[in-house]
């Protein structure tokens, strides 16, 4: 038995690095709303000047103000479908939860360069993120049943989903994000892949998950935790900015 474990472990070690994706669709995750705008060039100028968003470039001068380095800066976006944190602990529940990410919660608490899983904390400042826009018939609609759709560019199962969303009257452009500014809205144990139909999505599987979004009808983030049931616990965090609009 203890020989299994520790085979459980290495491969888990060795396929963990595989496991990754991002929301597309009608819930597209912040950093892919970034990587598929338009005019968006890490690559030069070295200063994020070539990024046209206003956001995206702030999320770039941040990290790279901070390391002193435009490497550094671009691998929020290079790495776009590794937003992880390795939580071995998961089935301790929320607790477990909050203790591997404190703080960066958009960055999957990836605030260091020179560790594992690198910096990208500009996805988590406070900013005027691109929205998704989120239709519905009047202002006096509550919520709207949606599908998130995660591209899998590597599927993992067991696993499970949670969904969170910011209170009413939080501010994504002058607050910086906490557990207590989050209610979760929805969880759900595992779901098979499915074949990807979006464009967006650059591998042949996605997870599409039926959800019920209440209503914001001013800047909100959803927060999508995707955590793998195994012994390193590798845990995915998404933030896909939404509004309402009639």
């Amino acid at each position: 038995m203890k020989n299994l474990t520790i085979c459980l472990l290495i491969l888990s070690i060795i396929s963990f690095t595989n496991g990754h994706g991002y929301g597309v669709g009608d819930l597209m995750s912040r950093q892919i709303k970034c990587t598929t705008s338009p005019s968006f060039s890490i690559w030069w100028p070295e200063d994020g000047t070539g990024i046209a968003n206003l956001a995206c470039r702030a999320a770039y001068q941040h990290v790279a103000t901070k390391t002193g380095s435009a490497d550094a800066a671009r691998y929020q976006f290079v790495q776009k479908n590794e937003y992880s944190v390795l939580i071995p602990n998961y089935a301790a529940g929320y607790s477990a939860l909050t203790a591997a990410v404190p703080d960066s919660l958009c960055s999957a608490h990836a605030v260091n360069n020179a560790v594992q899983f690198g910096d990208k904390s500009g996805m988590s400042i406070p900013n005027n993120w691109l929205l998704n826009t989120i239709t519905v018939p009047s202002t006096s609609t509550a919520s709207k049943d949606v599908v998130f759709e995660f591209c899998a560019t590597a599927a993992h199962n067991p696993s499970f989903w949670e969904f969170y969303v910011t209170n009413s009257g939080f501010n994504i452009q002058t607050s910086n994000l906490t557990w207590s500014d989050l209610t979760l809205i929805h969880s759900t144990g595992d779901n098979l892949p499915v074949t990807n139909t979006n464009a967006n999505c650059e591998a042949s599987k996605a997870y599409k998950i039926p959800i019920t979004l209440p209503a914001r009808y001013q800047g909100a983030t959803l927060l999508v935790r995707w955590q793998r049931v195994d012994p390193v616990g590798e845990c995915f965090i998404n933030c896909s900015d939404f509004i309402f609009s009639v």
